[in-house]
């Protein structure tokens, strides 16, 4: 796949759940870039090997293990990464939980994470970071990782159903609103993939390799392509509040 470059060179920028595949994807893209990285994920090791790998690249990496869910958690790694950097002018929220089950068949506690580690997450980080981007005289961009689920509410062929398709609409709601009251300093955007291979998503797709069909582009997802998406929103300045589909043609509004 083709590499989008943009001139990041000095810039801050934290990503979660930056130990997955769609996050460590989004990690090397920045910092071929020449951004450098605070990279959060509550899984260290998994966290480790993508710091390593942005240094061994030559990149720049700082690493931030913990729990997006927990406001003071994430209080105390927004200071850390505002020291390690010298500043932050990116922050890219891709930590998200999946949930399976059908509504009727959670429970609360089940319900309560689902919306914790998707939306509660992104209002920890602005309250974390936005005043010192807000603050900066290069201002700052946020991009949100949201879902088809939070469109078309999630379906037989997702890895996630209603209350994972609540809570990324959620991610949208919050991703317009919170455009409208950073401006115009920061740019708020989201992302809606699709099918992006992973270790539980490649164990689905391999049981029903004909959930493809529905793709038009006929091919699943890898975390390169969610990436590209973020690299385009971290050098677009005219671009605010929008919402950019990442899926393959599955899901056209």
């Amino acid at each position: 796949m083709s590499e989008l470059i943009v001139d990041l060179d000095g810039r801050g920028v934290v990503v979660t759940a930056a130990g997955g595949s769609i996050g460590s994807a989004c990690a090397l893209a920045l910092a071929r870039c020449g951004a450098a990285l605070a990279l959060n994920d509550i899984d260290p090791d998994a966290l480790e090997r993508t710091v390593d790998r942005v240094r061994e690249m030559g990149g720049r990496a700082v690493a931030l293990p913990g729990d997006v869910s927990d406001y003071a958690t994430v209080q105390r790694l927004g200071a850390q990464a505002i020291d390690a950097l010298g500043n932050v002018f990116g922050l890219v929220n891709i930590a998200g939980a999946a949930m399976p089950k059908p509504i009727l068949e959670m429970t609360p506690a089940e319900w309560t994470r689902t919306l914790d580690v998707n939306v509660t997450s992104l209002f920890n980080w602005a309250h974390a970071l936005l005043p010192h981007m807000l603050a900066s005289e290069h201002g700052g961009r946020i991009v949100n990782n949201s879902s088809i689920s939070g469109k078309q509410g999630g379906d037989e062929n997702s890895v996630s159903r209603g209350a994972y398709a609540a809570a990324k609409a959620g991610v949208l709601g919050f991703t317009r609103g919170l455009a409208r009251e950073a401006a115009p300093k920061v740019t708020v955007n989201a992302i809606c993939p699709g099918l992006v291979l992973n270790p539980r998503t490649t164990e689905l797709y391999r049981a029903r390799p004909q959930m493809i069909d529905r793709y038009p582009l006929a091919r699943p997802g890898v975390g390169a392509d969610i990436a590209k998406a973020v690299i385009y929103f971290m050098a677009a300045d005219w671009v605010t509040g929008e919402v950019t589909d990442v899926n393959g043609g599955y899901f056209i509004d």
